[in-house]
């Protein structure tokens, strides 16, 4: 399952596996004071206080000097699970102190730029205690203070936990409305197309451009799901904006994207694509969200096939950067294609979540560089190494290569299109961080 996976790592014997049964609430995880004790990953299904899940995962040891035998084969595997991550509890044991094997799995957990709490382990001793300041040296911002023996600091670190989980966007499992930002021109039908979806009157719909002032949030409940609806201020061009109250609305109107999730960009079909609905298309790709496209007004050309085929068109072109995103022809006024738009903003939601594992990402990009070599923006050859997803909704993917540069934007654009391929992001923005491999 495509579920938040926090992984438990530190050195061999320092207490992960009392600390995952604690955090568990339950003895899953063998404990003896024998180092190597774990030697596969051991995963479960856990609850945050709240009651939301996530996968909890155990490791064995990490030793980097491992050559061979149990001790290597248990890092790689813990590796392993370290590059799947969202969320790593880096566990040491506070009696012993920081010690260099500690620093050099930091910088390891620092070059992946994963999002790492610091678990000081046995604080129920006075030792241990009394250093725990120490555990902030290895330049995490977060270090709790735990006894995995008797249960200190647990509460505070299911909190942490509970701060990392992301907002669940699948339909089948979310209890949050998902959060949608309805932007456009003004007097493209924003206000009428949330009216069309709620089934009455709930947002002021007038011919005069500008009506709505205020973002207004419109909860809708539909199959048992939940949604919020922000409908927006009409977003004019900076140089047509003079009016005061005017200027704060298209402000309004950019922090609701913010808020959002997924962003629906409603243009007039009428009328055709313009400038501003690019420029519109390009504040919500800026804040990498997922986008829905909405031709609003088809009823008035859906007649006639030579302008709908044109306008479609159109709209791939003016909108390329927004990765092939849904693009559904509707009429607000009358309703018709308007009971779309909640099943592909689901299925957005699903795909903007996407967790891709290390080894099938490896893989793909693998196959990539054997038909295009990398290249970076400078135009010389890159190397890359490896690759790990660091963060989802959107996903980001960090590179690994020879030095620090940039992706050149046309391999870039090929590397992004190979991944959509694979699992299938129409709509979903897709970056990618290089970092120097140490």
């Amino acid at each position: 399952m495509n579920r938040f996976r926090v992984v438990l790592v530190g050195r061999p014997n320092v207490g992960k596996s009392a600390l995952f049964n604690r955090l568990a609430r339950e003895r899953r995880a063998l404990v003896h004071d024998r180092p190597g004790m774990t030697r596969d990953a051991l995963e479960m299904t856990a609850r945050t206080p709240s009651g939301r899940p996530y996968t909890l995962v155990d490791t064995g040891g990490l030793d980097l000097d491992a050559a061979g035998g149990f001790a290597a084969w248990t890092s790689d595997r813990a590796l392993g699970e370290v590059a799947d991550a969202d969320l790593i509890l880096f566990v040491l044991d506070g009696v012993a102190g920081r010690l260099p094997e500690d620093e050099r799995l930091a910088k390891r957990l620092h070059a992946l730029g994963k999002n790492v709490v610091v678990a000081w382990n046995k604080c129920d001793t006075k030792t241990a205690s009394e250093a725990l300041a120490d555990g902030f040296a290895l330049g995490f911002p977060k270090v709790i203070g735990v006894s995995a023996l008797h249960g200190t600091g647990a509460d505070e670190l299911l909190e942490a936990i509970e701060e990392a989980l992301p907002t669940d966007l699948d339909p089948d499992t979310r209890t949050e409305p998902l959060p949608i930002a309805v932007v456009g021109r003004p007097n493209v039908g924003k206000s009428s197309l949330v009216n069309a979806l709620v089934g009455k009157d709930r947002v002021m719909v007038s011919e005069i451009a500008g009506t709505t002032r205020d973002s207004i949030d419109v909860r809708l409940s539909r199959g048992g799901r939940e949604y919020l609806f922000v409908d927006t201020a009409g977003i004019r061009r900076k140089g047509k904006t003079t009016d005061s109250a005017e200027l704060l609305s298209i402000v309004a109107a950019r922090k609701s994207i913010d808020r959002a999730r997924l962003v629906v960009i409603v243009f007039d079909a009428s009328e055709g694509i313009t400038a501003q609905d690019a420029t519109i298309a390009g504040y919500a790709e800026e804040a990498g969200r997922g986008v829905l496209l909405v031709a609003n007004k088809w009823d008035l050309i859906e007649k006639d096939r030579q302008k709908t085929a044109e306008l479609k068109q159109d709209a791939e072109r003016r909108f390329i950067f927004l990765r092939k995103a849904p693009f559904l022809p509707l009429s607000a006024t009358t309703g018709k294609g308007v009971a779309r738009l909640l099943p592909e903003a689901d299925a957005l939601a699903k795909r903007f979540a996407t967790r891709m594992s290390t080894g099938e990402l490896n893989r793909l990009l693998q196959k990539s560089f054997e038909r295009e070599a990398p290249r970076a923006r400078s135009g010389r050859d890159l190397k890359i190494r490896y690759a790990v997803q660091v963060a989802a909704e959107p996903p980001l993917v960090r590179l690994f290569a020879d030095r620090s540069e940039a992706l050149h934007f046309s391999f870039e654009r090929f590397l992004q299109n190979r991944i959509r391929e694979k699992w299938s992001l129409n709509g979903v923005p897709l970056k990618f961080v290089v970092k120097r491999a140490d």
